[in-house]
């Protein structure tokens, strides 16, 4: 197939959506009327801004929308990279640049000696970048807004995990039991298999969209949480509610769910704080001791 023509069509496309995001900031903040009928005096910064955008930023742009309009499918290899230059008219560094962009987000995977094939979606790319944000950002340093997050996304995941879950999700969250369970002396495996049994119930609504927002969340957390089962009595507390929360959906009770999982949240969130007061208390008794 040639895809010239559709490239470039595709390739005057992302131009043209260029122009209207110029159009766009000529009309906000980046430009003023001197006068009724006098020009528009557009600020030099959105020139440059617009100039700094590499070539390889433009080709990948436009292999990304042919991916996903469905001009290149799924599992399909894209043209070689001479004949993708030759296709845009641009040397083959650029192309290969561009290719590294799209393998970078996911939507295409290099294979030395083969070439470059379409990606099947992988919801795990999403998750991973949003947990880069939420490190890069500070973000997860705040116990108090992951776990006001936590609350509002985990109560309604309970309800519907209990209106939807079949009978391999009651597998999957039973076997995550067991392992909490065999594990009550170890907090980094308790912790993986609690984690996991939040997953499973994010997975038992059947919209993949909760386990992608959820992921990066219990993610952040994965150390905290920890320290706050060292907290005396907490394993046992946390199993109890974790068995409860269970049989809530095994039995379609959706009220009781969304009851527990809030309860649960609250605690778990109030271990922590207790247990990181308890270490600073101790800290600060250490450092005393010293002076």
């Amino acid at each position: 197939m040639n895809y010239s023509t559709v490239i470039q069509f595709y390739f005057l496309a992302v131009d043209q959506l260029s122009v209207k995001k110029m159009k766009g900031k000529i009309k906000g903040n980046n430009s003023r009327k001197v006068a009724d009928k006098e020009p528009v005096i557009i600020d030099p910064l959105v020139f440059r801004r617009v100039k700094r955008e590499r070539l390889s930023e433009r080709i990948s742009k436009v292999i990304e929308e042919m991916i996903i309009s469905g001009v290149f499918e799924i599992g399909s290899r894209l043209p070689s990279e001479q004949v993708l230059a030759e296709q845009f008219g641009v040397s083959r560094n650029p192309v290969r640049e561009a290719l590294k962009i799209l393998q970078e987000r996911g939507l295409i995977e290099i294979r030395n000696g083969s070439g470059a094939y379409v990606s099947q979606p992988d919801s795990c790319l999403t998750s991973e970048a949003l947990g880069r944000y939420l490190r890069l950002s500070g973000i997860n340093s705040s116990i108090k807004a992951l776990y006001e997050v936590r609350r509002t996304l985990e109560g309604t995941i309970a309800k519907l995990a209990a209106e939807r879950a079949n009978s391999e999700d009651l597998v999957n969250l039973a076997a995550c039991l067991t392992r909490m369970q065999q594990h009550a002396g170890s907090i980094e495996k308790w912790t993986e298999a609690d984690l996991d049994f939040h997953l499973a119930v994010a997975g038992a609504t059947h919209n993949p969209f909760f386990t992608i927002l959820l992921k990066p969340l219990v993610e952040q957390l994965r150390t905290v949480i920890a320290e706050g089962y060292l907290v005396p009595g907490a394993i046992d507390t946390g199993l109890e509610a974790h068995t409860r929360l269970y049989n809530c959906i095994k039995n379609r009770d959706s009220n009781g769910a969304y009851e527990i999982i809030m309860t649960h949240l609250q605690d778990s969130e109030a271990r922590v704080r207790t247990y990181k007061e308890r270490r600073r208390d101790k800290r600060r008794s250490s450092e005393g001791q010293l002076s």
